[in-house]
């Protein structure tokens, strides 16, 4: 049983209406930067997550928070604000979240920005590694915490990012261990969605790390090669581009969000 006491969103700008969807673990802090940036052109919207930020959200032990949950509430987040067509960017997580979306609701989508996201359902390996994750958060949650952050961060740039490191840890540290448990097992039975890479008639860009240890950037590449309307670019980051490069991240997006409106 779920119960979902509240939803924390905030929006700033006029104009082309955006809205960020943050990955595991974060919140809407993370795009604290673009989100500043990006509001002086467009309406910005951006949204926590269920059970992270200031998003809360009640679960059993053994519940399963699935990303088609996720995408309904996002999608009556931005019907209340009178928004029939945006332009989304999830990052990681956030991308699974704006996929199922994008599947039920095409006609929402002014465009798509898969931020270090795939639309490929996870293997076999990586399920298993999801439930070794669960694992190591019911048995030590601080060490699962900052295991995982650090495997976020371009490896050999670790030192220089300690600030922006400390910082994802602290926003993950106050998710409730049950939302962490729910995503991980709801992230593993993800449906494979590619299909709407051909399917779909509006714009769709990718932003993969270089150095991403999440996401292999060749097996990204290689997703995009037979879609509609895809554009891909490659940065020297990890999986966390909006943070390690914020400026080349708003760069690309406005570029695309530009040419997604003509």
């Amino acid at each position: 049983m779920t119960n979902i006491c509240k939803i924390n969103f905030k929006i700033k700008g006029k104009g082309i209406p955006i809205v960020l969807l943050h990955g595991f673990m974060e919140s809407i802090e993370i795009w604290n930067y673009i989100y500043n940036s990006i509001s002086n052109k467009y309406k910005v919207i951006s949204i926590d997550l269920p059970g992270h930020g200031k998003s809360s959200l009640k679960l059993e032990k053994d519940s399963i928070f699935t990303m088609e949950k996720i995408a309904e509430i996002v999608k009556n987040i931005v019907y209340k604000k009178n928004v029939q067509k945006a332009v989304f960017v999830g990052h990681s997580m956030g991308g699974y979240v704006a996929l199922a979306i994008a599947e039920k609701y095409p006609e929402m989508f002014l465009g798509l920005c898969l931020l270090h996201s795939t639309t490929i359902s996870d293997t076999l390996e990586k399920k298993r590694n999801r439930i070794r994750s669960i694992q190591l958060a019911m048995n030590n949650y601080p060490l699962f915490v900052s295991t995982s952050i650090k495997k976020l961060f371009y490896n050999k740039k670790l030192s220089s990012l300690q600030e922006e490191i400390c910082f994802v840890n602290k926003m993950a540290l106050h998710i409730h261990i049950n939302s962490i448990i729910s995503f991980l097992k709801g992230m593993s039975i993800r449906k494979d969605r590619k299909f709407l890479l051909k399917t779909t008639q509006f714009p769709k860009l990718y932003i993969a790390g270089l150095y991403d240890r999440i996401l292999d950037i060749q097996k990204i590449y290689e997703e995009t090669r037979n879609g509609n309307q895809i554009y891909f670019f490659a940065i020297p980051t990890g999986h966390m581009g909006h943070i390690e490069q914020p400026k080349e991240i708003i760069k690309i997006l406005e570029n695309f969000i530009d040419y997604s409106i003509e």
